[in-house]
């Protein structure tokens, strides 16, 4: 039996926190409750005037085909269950599947002519800044495409919000579509309901899971009118999830939730992000709220420090707030976006902040001195809406950012001077990278050619990939930072074998870049 929904006690504080005067717009075309008529009855059919076109309907509608052409649409070729990286063959078999032959066309140039059309419908003021800024260049390496499984669809029912796709392990991949949250793992397996939220209403809404977060056993779904949705991973197969309220459904979206430990006791905490202007703490051993921080718009997204000190909070407003985690209290103002900011990001150093917003932009923060961005980098093309750093003991790092369409930035983040963008056809739904970071998962919702795709770590092997000891010695990890020296992983190979969250031993670590995966004994 479920528990019983969660109140918050008399006691918790509810802090109203002040932000600096914001610019509002009298009209926000990209405020997060933008309704039109409604879809279905029971949901809002939300519009994204940014939506790049699928694929398919630009192929048909909006691409410059030879006269007399008599080929095939790209909505008429059938795309299998199995895509693998053996299965590629240039323009006969992309990573989708596609056989572009068959359409008379190359990859490339339906890549260009699409880049070239949606670029003309940037907004006016990205479209002006992108004729001075420059992209960050696409030099590095730093995964290459190994699987996508096409029978497994994620549904977005808001476009801003695209955090549906969270793994474990290669093993346990869980992702939302609709009322439901499906598990499988990196070979396709068939989907396995971890989270059957059909029979549950809320205020006589159908539930629908607008977020997907995990950590260790605890699973964690936020809906679209102000509900949750709790399971706990190593329960006995069958057993229900607990089913609350965070907020109450007339403007109560949860728009991101994300899980930490306590300092105090260790247990898991998990952080609403709501678009009542709130942000609430949930203890989930006891499934009691313990906070509630009011700020003066919707909040969008947050990330707690390492050692849970500090928070970072964005939303509906430009700046981003650098915050208390106990209070809620905002002690830095960070400003370097010019509209609202949807996705941050904490390294696990606790020295790395970043944020995205619909700037098209993402800002790297020093959390040593905030006085300025350590690095402000375009997108390839679309707005980012999930960033993810690679976790400590992964290897080199990097920063994730997917955009909303046909592209996943890979950010070098030892420098922030290259990238390594995944280009595929495309709405991302959600990104998750397993703990170990040897495999980063794309949801992939388009209707034709999507999927969940796996892309696996490059470069495990070299110079200094496998120890950081032969490159500082027994320095520490700050002492080799201010040296002048970016260090390779968030940690030193000596601090790592401590470090709870490093879920690969040293001579794991040591074997990885030797590509035995596959070795059979």
């Amino acid at each position: 039996m479920a528990h019983p929904i969660p109140s918050l006690p008399p006691s918790t504080p509810s802090i109203p926190v002040q932000l600096p005067p914001l610019f509002s717009l009298d009209s926000n075309l990209y405020e997060l409750d933008q309704e039109s008529e409604s879809a279905d009855g029971d949901h809002a059919n939300l519009q994204d005037t940014t939506a790049f076109l699928d694929v398919s309907t630009f192929f048909r509608h909006y691409l410059r085909r030879p006269r007399g052409d008599i080929s095939l649409y790209l909505e008429e070729l059938h795309q299998p269950d199995v895509i693998t990286k053996s299965d590629l063959d240039d323009n006969e078999y992309d990573i989708q599947g596609i056989n572009w032959n068959l359409l008379n066309m190359t990859r490339e140039d339906v890549r260009m002519k699409r880049s070239i059309f949606e670029a003309t419908r940037m907004r006016a003021k990205v479209k002006a800044r992108r004729q001075w800024s420059k992209l960050m260049p696409n030099t590095a390496n730093l995964f290459s495409f190994r699987r996508m499984n096409t029978t497994h669809r994620v549904d977005i029912p808001h476009f801003q919000l695209r955090n549906l796709l969270v793994s474990t392990s290669r093993s346990d991949i869980y992702y939302a579509t609709g009322d439901q949250v499906l598990r499988t793992d990196a070979l396709g397996a068939s989907a396995d309901c971890i989270m059957d939220l059909t029979r549950a209403r809320s205020e006589g809404h159908k539930f629908l899971i607008t977020t997907l977060n995990a950590l260790d056993d605890v699973l964690i779904a936020g809906g679209f009118y102000g509900e949750y949705a709790l399971t706990n991973l190593s329960s006995t197969y069958g057993t229900r999830s607990t089913v609350g309220r965070v907020a109450s459904a007339n403007n109560g979206i949860t728009n991101q939730v994300h899980i930490f430990n306590s300092r105090s006791n260790y247990t898991p905490q998990a952080a609403f992000c709501s678009n009542d202007k709130r942000l609430r703490i949930l203890d989930c051993e006891t499934n009691a709220f313990t906070h509630s921080f009011l700020y003066s718009n919707p909040v969008n997204c947050s990330a707690t420090s390492p050692n849970g000190r500090m928070r970072v909070v964005v939303g509906d407003f430009h700046e981003t707030l650098i915050t208390n985690a106990e209070t809620g209290q905002a002690f830095e103002t960070l400003r370097a976006h010019d509209d609202d900011v949807f996705a941050c990001a904490w390294a696990d150093d606790g020295i790395h902040v970043a944020t995205s917003a619909q700037d098209c932009r993402i800002a790297v923060w020093d959390a040593r001195n905030w006085s300025h961005p350590l690095s402000v980098i375009e997108s390839e093309l679309s707005i980012p809406r999930c960033l993810r750093f690679s976790p400590v003991g992964s290897g080199p790092r990097v920063l994730i950012s997917a955009e909303a369409d046909d592209y996943v930035n890979v950010i070098d983040a030892v420098n922030f001077d290259t990238r390594h963008v995944l280009d595929f056809f495309g709405r991302t739904a959600g990104i998750s990278m397993t703990p170990d970071g040897s495999s980063l998962f794309v949801a992939n919702s388009d209707p034709n050619f999507g999927g969940i795709m796996e892309f696996e770590r490059c470069q495990f092997g070299e110079q200094y990939g496998r120890s950081q000891m032969s490159r500082w010695g027994s320095e520490s990890y700050e002492q080799s930072f201010l040296g002048g020296e970016p260090p390779f992983d968030w940690a030193v190979d000596e601090d790592m074998d401590d470090d709870v969250r490093v879920v690969c031993g040293w001579h794991e670590r040591q074997r990885r870049g030797l590509e035995l995966g596959s070795l059979v004994v």
